[in-house]
């Protein structure tokens, strides 16, 4: 049941929001940040964090194009603010041979403190790719 959540709940994100990403080598954004960039085998990355009960769930989605994006790999890493930086907590990777990818993950146990979720995608075409840097909104336990 959670996993079809998820996937209903990634695919309104995918088609109700708009996400600032840069295409072009590793850069990084800020959610504030709004690009026109377009992505050459991605059509749209999206990712959310939401935090109850000390417990973090980070939500990756990214859509590239059929018969053009033939894998995509996410790299979530869950971030907690120290001072004006941020420190690495968690790390999660996963691998999809596909088009599209949802990638669901929780942390349970948080500290407390203001947390982003940064997303990393390498969206594949045969051998070539783009990566993709998203952070997500801040939440606060």
């Amino acid at each position: 049941m959670k996993k079809i959540i998820s996937a209903i709940l990634s695919l309104v994100l995918v088609f109700n929001c708009g996400s600032a990403a840069f295409a072009e080598g590793e850069y990084d954004t800020h959610e504030d940040e709004i690009t026109t960039e377009e992505y050459i085998y991605t059509r749209q990355i999206s990712n959310y964090l939401s935090i109850s009960n000390n417990t973090a769930s980070c939500l990756s989605t990214v859509m590239g194009y059929p018969d053009v994006t033939t894998k995509i790999r996410i790299e979530q890493i869950l971030q907690k603010k120290n001072g004006s930086s941020w420190s690495n907590k968690v790390y999660f990777i996963n691998t999809y041979n596909t088009y599209i990818a949802i990638y669901s993950t929780q942390k349970s146990d948080l500290q407390s403190g203001t947390y982003r979720l940064k997303t990393i995608a390498k969206v594949y075409s045969g051998d070539d790719y783009e990566t993709i840097t998203k952070y997500s909104n801040t939440c606060t336990c």
